[in-house]
């Protein structure tokens, strides 16, 4: 999870200078949430999440996604790094799509520990619905070298209290995987 840390410091270290915020639907962000997980035939478990985008040239973002958790006595970390596009499809109403790199990390104290990564893929719309309001869908695709493939289907809803301050709820729904996230965003 060194590579995770690096990639969230940097992605903090790049987006200090930016001071602006874009007009419309910023592709530029950190954000903190409160992560529910519930596996396929385990107990539910809880952790946080850090996400990060930063935006460049006019469609296109780097992004990292930090996630970690316990579900019982095993604690979760993921870690997703890639870069993404946006297309307009109207005023304030975007195709995204990313492609990045995921790192699984599952340890159990007494047990050790066992990773694997692979690739992710996604395909989503994002739209500003009303003054205040964002709503985004989104299907994930990853798919691990050793721990097979799962589709999840993402809703967010997204309240923009500023232009740089909203907070939001997210539902992924997954094969074997469900995850409940709630967060604070700062964009710029």
């Amino acid at each position: 999870m060194k590579l995770a840390r690096a990639a969230i410091g940097g992605l903090v270290l790049a987006a200090a200078p930016l001071a602006a915020m874009a007009d419309g639907m910023s592709y530029s962000y950190v954000e903190a949430d409160y992560v529910d997980i519930d596996i396929d035939d385990a107990p539910s478990g809880d952790g946080f999440g850090l996400r990060g985008s930063v935006g460049f040239l006019d469609n296109l973002f780097v992004f990292v996604d930090y996630t970690d958790a316990s579900v019982s006595i095993v604690d979760i970390e993921t870690i997703a790094v890639g870069v993404g596009g946006h297309y307009p499809l109207g005023s304030n109403f975007d195709a995204v799509g990313r492609i990045g790199y995921a790192e699984a990390d599952l340890s159990a104290s007494g047990f050790g520990s066992v990773g694997d990564d692979g690739y992710l893929l996604s395909l989503g719309l994002r739209g500003q619905v009303a003054q205040q309001f964002e709503l985004e869908g989104n299907v994930i695709y990853t798919d691990f070298s050793d721990g097979g493939d799962e589709t999840a289907f993402e809703v967010v809803g997204r309240w923009n209290f500023t232009d740089m301050f909203s907070a939001g709820l997210a539902y992924r729904v997954g094969d074997d995987v469900n995850t409940f996230y709630a967060g604070v965003r700062l964009s710029w």
